[in-house]
């Protein structure tokens, strides 16, 4: 797997009394949700890399998750402070960006995508839990506001920035799937950070 795509949205600023802020997340047509269920080949839709053909490669994946809030700044005496109101956070599959080789594609290869989309899930759901109780205190609307704008945004590029870490270390630790045994302990660790985010490096 190459190609990781990291997307994030920086949110507007609307600075009026009990101003709302809003990220809108642009998500193309025709995406596979982690949701949707698993991966199959032709979810992999875009042309192979010209001379692919003479590496290992199998197939790369466009890994896209992106996240979009609303959020609104009250007053409590001469204190603002900002939360967020609304969430969302996707992770998806583009693919009309994903490719593979078709010479080569097996159930082994294609698993071992699936691991990467699950793994990429983990840091979704680590993304969604952090960022939804986040607030900011100041002593005017559009200052809390722009302090919570500037929280969300930098929290979620330090956890995609670990997520794409994780991919490139998944990869690098299972030969990108030919080490069975080393990619069943990968299996083990992705399930249960599944059900604990937080425990995700």
């Amino acid at each position: 797997m190459n190609g990781l795509r990291r997307a994030w949205v920086v949110a507007v600023l609307v600075a009026v009394a009990a101003a709302v802020c809003i990220g809108a997340a642009e998500i193309p047509a025709g995406v596979v949700n982690w949701s949707d269920g698993p991966l199959c080949w032709s979810d992999f839709c875009a042309t192979p890399p010209v001379g692919i053909e003479q590496t290992n490669w199998v197939a790369s994946p466009k890994l896209v998750i992106t996240w979009s809030a609303t959020f609104t700044a009250t007053r409590k005496g001469t204190t603002w402070t900002a939360t967020v109101t609304s969430l969302a956070v996707t992770n998806y599959v583009d693919p009309a960006s994903s490719w593979a080789v078709s010479s080569r594609t097996s159930a082994e290869a294609l698993y071992h995508e699936q691991l990467h989309f699950n793994l990429h899930e983990v840091y979704r759901r680590l993304l969604e839990s952090t960022l939804r109780p986040m607030s900011c205190q100041a002593s005017t609307d559009s200052a809390s506001l722009r302090a919570l704008n500037g929280l969300l945004n930098s929290t979620s590029t330090a956890i995609l920035e670990r997520a794409e870490a994780a991919q490139l270390a998944f990869d690098r630790e299972t030969a990108h799937g030919t080490d069975l045994r080393t990619q069943a302990v990968w299996e083990d660790r992705i399930a249960d950070l599944l059900v604990h985010p937080a425990a995700a490096p």
